[in-house]
């Protein structure tokens, strides 16, 4: 396999550039969202190989090579979500190191696997550019020790310090985060809210993060590289998978690129036989309901797991459930349990009436591009925010887990079910979205080739990201003014205060000499 691996790595190909892609997240949902990206690169003739917990494993890609490092520990690789939903419920400052501690771990075992190791070590080795998850430095590395440009994606929409890291403008009240505030406009609390949580991120959170990161640099590629606070800001663009239906409107220098909510779909595939008979027997309508690949059923408390069985129970539709387990106990004849489900697909089928979601991004854009309206279940991460907006937008309403009863959940599905505002909302929006010059993955591959082009794009580096801190916040202005008019009050009091002493003293003497006349 290494054999074939040097052969992509060491060899040009006469058709393209090599590219290495690095997404060292094992969850589900941070690979899928970039499948599109790499078979597009691959089949336009360039020699692409990835770093990858989910590969591909599609055998007509003949110019994708894949590594999965997951293959190489029997355990260890996958996210421990339970406590980082734990640690989020404290605070959000503990969910963000729990994640990022645990991920220092993951990625430490994926360059330690022997092809990575070997891509690290070997003189030879070399790509024209490196495309990473732009949560981690560490991957980034990889464009340091090949000499090429960097690309930072993400499978979500950016965070308030990677902006900032990439050279855009940040402002808490006017570009808060989305995991803590969705009002439009704030309200006072949430602004203050927004303060606190972007001094904190940048002040705690980032910083650990990269005390994790310049750690694994360092074991694996020695302490002569650039630290991972300036290997952050060296990419030559950022792509980050937002869209105008769920995120806000920023204001973005050109090498940030939002690629839009479609970006990762596939083309439309026919469903498995049975599948297909199922959807189209279903006179009544099919609710779809899935919570995604991290939030795992088997973790969530009876009571809740009870409520939606008891709920579709009493439901005339017929309920396809992705469950990761493949069993519900009690089930009735009309839910349908499956351990996977091809879930663009079902969206795509003219008889889903529902879509019951945790609210991951992914599964909200592919539900808003086929005009599903969606009750939303959030946990974590950017969920809470996700569906929050969807209600905002109209086109779907929310679910506390907590402490969610049947009769809440039956009434809040037949009224999404039964008003076609939702429907008829989301429609109108995808359609305003839709409506570009180009799709997402065409923009993706145009900018990617765009800095393969030019060796890079410092000639659109933010000028930001040169300017100092006290500079950015104007501290040596407003400190110039402020000791400006400061000298400038004093003389002027000086001058004031001789100017009264003169005109005593000469008032004083003339009164002497009055009386003294006298």
């Amino acid at each position: 396999m290494f054999a074939f691996i040097n052969l992509i790595v060491l060899i040009s190909g006469v058709n393209g550039a090599r590219i290495l892609g690095i997404i060292p997240s094992p969850c589900y949902s941070h690979q899928a969202a970039f499948h599109q990206l790499w078979r597009e690169l691959s089949l336009r003739g360039h020699q692409v190989t990835t770093i990858t917990t989910h590969p591909l494993c599609d055998p007509t890609l003949t110019n994708l090579t894949e590594i999965d490092p997951t293959q190489f520990f029997e355990n260890g690789t996958d996210l421990n979500v339970p406590r980082i939903v734990m640690a989020t419920q404290v605070n959000i400052a503990l969910g963000f190191r729990e994640y990022f501690e645990q991920m220092a771990d993951i990625m430490d075992k994926q360059f330690s696997c022997p092809p990575v190791k070997r891509l690290i070590d070997d003189p030879d080795a070399k790509f024209d550019l490196v495309m990473g998850e732009y949560f981690f430095g560490g991957v980034f590395a990889f464009a340091k020790r090949f000499g090429c440009p960097s690309i930072g994606i993400i499978s979500l929409d950016g965070l308030s310090y990677q902006y900032t890291q990439a050279g855009s403008l940040s402002h808490s009240t006017s570009f808060p985060d989305y995991l803590v505030a969705t009002g439009e406009p704030l309200t006072f609390s949430e602004r203050v809210l927004s303060f606190l949580y972007a001094l904190g991120i940048d002040l705690y959170v980032r910083q650990y993060n990269e005390i994790m990161q310049q750690r694994v640099v360092d074991k694996h590629f020695g302490r002569n590289y650039a630290s991972v606070y300036e290997i952050f800001r060296n990419i030559s663009s950022l792509f980050l998978n937002a869209n105008s239906i769920l995120h806000q409107i920023r204001p973005l220098v050109p090498g940030i690129i939002h690629l839009r909510g479609e970006f990762h779909r596939s083309p439309s595939k026919p469903l498995p036989k049975d599948l297909q008979a199922i959807l189209d027997s279903a006179y009544n309508g099919i609710i779809y309901f899935s919570f995604g690949s991290n939030v795992k059923f088997e973790y969530l408390p009876p009571k809740l797991i009870e409520a939606l069985s008891g709920t579709f129970a009493e439901l005339p539709y017929t309920v396809l459930w992705k469950h990761e387990l493949g069993f519900v106990r009690n089930k009735s004849d009309n839910v349908i349990v499956s351990k996977w489900l091809p879930q663009q697909d079902i969206l795509r089928h003219p008889n889903i009436k529902l879509f019951i979601t945790q609210g991951g991004l992914q599964s909200m854009d592919e539900a808003i591009y086929e005009h599903v309206p969606m009750i939303g279940i959030p946990f974590f991460g950017d969920q809470p925010y996700n569906v929050k907006k969807m209600v905002s937008k109209g086109f779907g309403l929310e679910l506390d887990h907590r402490n969610l009863e049947k009769e809440e959940l039956k009434a809040t599905i037949l009224e999404v079910i039964n008003n076609p505002k939702y429907r008829n909302t989301i429609k109108e929006l995808a359609e305003l979205a839709q409506d570009q010059p180009m799709t997402g993955i065409e923009k993706a591959v145009w900018w990617t080739e765009y800095v393969i082009r030019h060796k890079g794009a410092k000639h659109l580096r933010s000028p930001l990201l040169d300017i100092p801190w006290y500079q950015y916040l104007l501290l040596d202005v407003i400190g110039v003014l402020v000791l400006s008019t400061l000298v400038i009050v004093c003389l002027v009091y000086f001058l004031i205060r001789k100017l009264v002493r003169f005109v005593k003293s000469r008032f004083l003497k003339k009164s002497v000499f009055r009386e003294k006349k006298d």
